[in-house]
């Protein structure tokens, strides 16, 4: 059945002359996270809260280019690369220039970086969804992606994982 394919089970008790009961069991498999939803021109992705340490404004100016690391920022008193969403997920919209984006402090485990994207657009819980199978067979894990939800207009935001980027931008 439907329920069983969910992983769930149907049971059924009756008592003569006082009627039956169905008791339905559905596993809740839908985890509910807080997250930071982003725009990057006009895709949206979706940050854990507790991945992220803070935003900031910066100038391009604070950017500093390494030969070996790419671009890096000083944050406090550490140095930290700086991953474009727009770059790394071949986006055909969304800005360029330091000055008219954000900047997210992440952490994952020892992991430290800054992701630019071009605007926050809010504190949401979403309910995180699996992604389709079929998108799986990309290896879609190798690019930092988690899962997706669905936003209140239908559009779907896709979740990322900010070890996973950090990681597969990096070539690791």
């Amino acid at each position: 059945s439907g329920v069983e394919s969910l992983g769930g089970t149907v049971s059924i008790t009756s008592e003569q002359g006082k009627g039956m009961i169905t008791t339905m069991r559905i596993p809740l498999t839908m985890a509910i996270m807080d997250g930071m939803e982003v725009s990057v021109g006009n895709s949206i992705f979706t940050i854990p809260i507790n991945n992220i340490r803070s935003t900031m404004k910066i100038n391009s100016t604070d950017i500093l280019h390494d030969s070996i690391d790419g671009e890096m920022v000083k944050v406090m008193d550490g140095y930290y690369p700086v991953i474009r969403a727009k770059d790394f997920y071949n986006l055909p919209s969304g800005t360029d220039e330091i000055e008219e984006g954000i900047l997210m402090w992440l952490e994952s485990g020892d992991v430290s970086y800054c992701l630019f994207v071009d605007e926050l657009l809010g504190e949401q819980q979403i309910v995180v969804k699996p992604l389709p199978a079929y998108v799986n067979s990309f290896d879609v894990k190798n690019f930092g992606i988690t899962g997706c939800s669905i936003l209140g207009d239908g559009n779907i935001s896709i979740i990322l994982d900010a070890g996973g980027l950090f990681a597969a931008a990096r070539g690791a």
